[in-house]
């Protein structure tokens, strides 16, 4: 080996180090303080988003301290062993770390989701954003139980043929409505004043489902391309895409998913009939309360002509295999698991469930979300 060449190996040798040295010296640090009460509980990080697995730390003299390499911006969440032991369950509270830094958090062991941070500056504009949004919110709920009461309101099995939860419905409808163009419009202003913040690509992907393809695509390209990599970058750009694959009058292109049986069950097999996609979950409460009209539809419809097919987003294939079984499905099913293959989003834009989408025997979409009457009146004409 040549003097030259030995030079640029140790260069190379030299850039490698620095590089892995200021790696291993770019942290996160969470620093917590507790009542001194809860000494000895866990408290608990993970961030889905970098795959990485849980980590807990238990409380000594009412503190904690969380280090972590900083790998790219994200949203790390928390959640108190105390609060998941004694209720059985928690809300984790999260925060969004765009740099290395070092960030305080007041934690409620009791109820984490109250817990309060200081040190970043996208969290801030976070929360700031969402309180504003949830009053609105609020408000329109609290307008509901006002008229309807809070029993039907909050009802996990209601009554969907009765007359007083099809009034709800339609008004619920109309509120949401005019929810969504305050929160759309919120929206634009704060990405135009503030594109530069990791919070505003954080929030378009949280909010995507709401905003026309036209608003979402503008929207984008106005984000700073400092943060359009990543966990949220793929988020919007999956729904951007699906968007436009699944628009009334476009041809649903084949995908091949697996059955409960495992099996390779192929989109195109049902090619001739219409087909109603019904995208659900076994995590999701209001799939469950749908399956009674859908029930209903495959009773009267089934056929030569008809088929539903199920596709529901999971994470635990068995409790979808359980799921299916109690609750006796009679129709075709597919699994799409959460990650990088998600047809439902990458094909469909799905990000509400339950879902529908209705499709002619072509494979075009001629329908979405439709209301039982609407389905009736299509499949009344097969």
């Amino acid at each position: 080996m040549n003097i030259k060449n030995t030079i640029l190996l140790l260069m190379v040798v030299f850039a490698f180090n620095k590089v892995m040295a200021q790696n291993k010296n770019e942290l996160i640090v969470f620093q917590g303080t507790a009542n001194s009460k809860y000494n000895g509980e866990y408290v608990h990080i993970y961030n889905n988003m970098l795959g990485k697995m849980h980590d807990s730390v238990q409380v000594v003299n009412g503190t904690f301290t969380f280090k972590k390499s900083f790998i790219e911006p994200g949203m790390y969440s928390f959640y108190s062993g105390f609060e998941l032991r004694t209720k059985g369950g928690y809300a984790p509270f999260s925060v969004l770390v765009d740099r290395p830094s070092t960030l305080q958090l007041k934690a409620d062991m009791e109820s984490f989701s109250g817990t309060s941070v200081k040190g970043s500056d996208a969290q801030e504009i976070y929360e700031s954003f969402s309180e504003k949004i949830n009053e609105e919110r609020n408000k329109m709920m609290d307008e509901l139980v006002s008229k309807y009461g809070k029993e039907l309101v909050n009802s996990r099995n209601p009554d969907t043929s009765s007359q007083q939860y099809k009034d709800l419905e339609r008004d619920y409808k109309l509120k949401k409505a005019n929810y969504d163009q305050h929160v759309a419009e919120q929206l634009d202003g704060l990405i135009h004043k503030k594109p530069g913040s990791f919070a505003a690509i954080v929030l378009l992907s949280r909010n995507s489902r709401i905003l026309s393809l036209a608003k979402l695509e503008e929207l984008y390209q106005v984000l700073s391309p400092l943060y359009k990599k990543g966990y949220f970058k793929e988020g919007i750009v999956d729904h951007i895409s699906g968007q436009k694959r699944s628009a009334i009058g476009s041809i649903v292109s084949d995908f091949t998913l697996e059955d409960p049986q495992g099996k390779a069950l192929r989109f195109s097999s049902l090619k001739g009939k219409y087909v109603l996609i019904d995208f659900w979950g076994s995590w999701c409460g209001p799939c469950h309360v749908a399956f009674k009209e859908l029930r209903q539809i495959y009773s009267k419809y089934r056929g030569d002509r008809f088929e539903i097919l199920g596709i529901a987003t999971e994470s635990d294939r068995n409790a979808w295999v359980k799921d299916i079984e109690k609750e006796k499905l009679p129709w075709m099913q597919m699994l799409d698991v959460k990650g990088e293959g998600n047809v439902s989003l990458k094909k469909f834009a799905v990000d509400k469930y339950p879902t529908t989408v209705l499709i002619d025997p072509e494979g075009k979409i001629i329908g979405r979300d439709l209301s039982v009457e609407e389905l009736h009146k299509k499949l009344s004409q097969l």
